[in-house]
């Protein structure tokens, strides 16, 4: 990922960080998931970055999810 690519995703409301992540995990794509949130867990959160405890609610409430299906 280009550094503009990077940027552009720091820019984005933490709304639609969430929303994004929500989406790569319903539809199953676990390597950009993680390609994504590690840009967001390496910048600072001042700079668009994201708490690991944020990250980590998105990724329960997920597996949560997952659990219920089975």
């Amino acid at each position: 990922m280009t550094l503009k690519e990077k940027e552009w995703v720091l820019s984005l409301s933490k709304e639609h960080k969430f929303k994004l992540m929500e989406s790569m995990l319903k539809q199953n794509a676990f390597g950009e998931y993680m390609a994504f949130i590690k840009i967001l867990l390496d910048a600072p959160i001042h700079k668009g970055g994201i708490s690991t405890d944020e990250i980590n609610i998105i990724w329960k409430k997920y597996s949560n999810k997952e659990n219920t299906n089975k």
